[in-house]
Formats: C-alpha cells, structure tokens, sequence
C-alpha cells in the first residue's frame, strides 16, 4: 500500500502563487485604464473638432460679416476690396470691439491714434496718400453715402457724380 502524503505548500510557492495572482489583477486593471484613455482620447479629438468648428462660426459671424458688410457699404467690388485689404489688414475681435490690426498683428494707427472700425475712419486710412495701395482703394471705395452727391473730389468724385450735376457745354454762344 502506497501512502498518499499531502503536501504543504512552501512558503515560497505561497509567494509565487500571492506574485501571480497580483500581477494577472495588475495586467487587468492597466488594460481597463488603456481601454479608458483610448475612449478619453476619442472624445477630446471629438470635442476639439466642434470647438473649431464653433470657433469658425463665431469669427464669421462676430468679424467676417461685419468685414464683408463693411466692404460692400464702402467699395464698388466688395470681393476686391477685401482681397486687397487682407494683403495689408485684418480685423480681430478685441476685448468684444472689432479692431484693425496689420497682417502681423499690431494696431493699426494714424497720426499716432488707433484706427477705429468704422466707416469713414477706414475710407480716410486706405485712400490717403499718393501710393499705389492708396490708388486702387480710392478708385474702388465709395466716399459717402449723402443722397444727391459723391460729396468727394478728385478721380473718384468725376466718376459717380451724375450727368444732371455736370455743366452743360458751351459752344460760343451767349445764350443766358
């Protein structure tokens, strides 16, 4: 007859069992956690996707609009206009006030004061001059807005004024 002898574990193989079982709930947990951080991942590439895309909307709305609105109450080709403008100029929305700035971001000045985003402030700023730039803007900005006339002189004034304001031609005769 054979003796079936129990035997006891060792300590060490206690440990080694204790060892395994740790790691293998160790190895599941840093799965779960990679498993969350992937999802996390995806939600934040998600989140930052609608944050440009609300980003875009609200600078359409708060500074392209009122660029464009801006271009087509002063210039005969708006389309040109801000073509022309954005070589030189953008406009940024400032502390809730829309701001002229040049193209590498400083504020744009006259004088030694800053040129406000306003109608006649920016027609004044774009055809002053004798310069090319000042140029095209003055034969593409419209000078005013006041009924009846251009109110403006020069080039830009002989091309909007109407036939009825013109004087008639005077042929030598003295006709009164």
């Amino acid at each position: 007859m054979s003796e079936h002898t129990e035997t006891k574990p060792t300590p060490d193989a206690i440990e080694l069992e204790t060892l395994r079982r740790v790691n293998s709930e160790l190895v599941q947990k840093s799965q779960t956690r990679k498993a969350k951080i992937t999802e996390l991942e995806a939600q934040v590439a998600e989140l930052q996707g609608k944050v440009a895309t609300s980003d875009a909307t609200i600078h359409d709305l708060a500074v392209t609009a009122p660029l464009k609105a801006m271009a087509a109450s002063i210039s005969i080709d708006p389309d040109f206009f801000l073509e022309q403008f954005g070589k030189s100029y953008k406009v940024e929305m400032v502390e809730g006030k829309l701001t002229l700035r040049t193209t590498d971001g400083q504020s744009v000045t006259n004088d030694g004061k800053v040129v406000p985003f306003e109608r006649q402030s920016l027609i004044d700023l774009l055809t002053s001059g004798d310069g090319t730039q000042a140029k095209v803007y003055r034969s593409i900005v419209i000078g005013t807005l006041a009924s009846g006339a251009n109110g403006s002189s020069g080039e830009q004034g002989s091309r909007h004024t109407s036939s009825a304001h013109k004087p008639k031609p005077s042929f030598g005769i003295g006709v009164r």
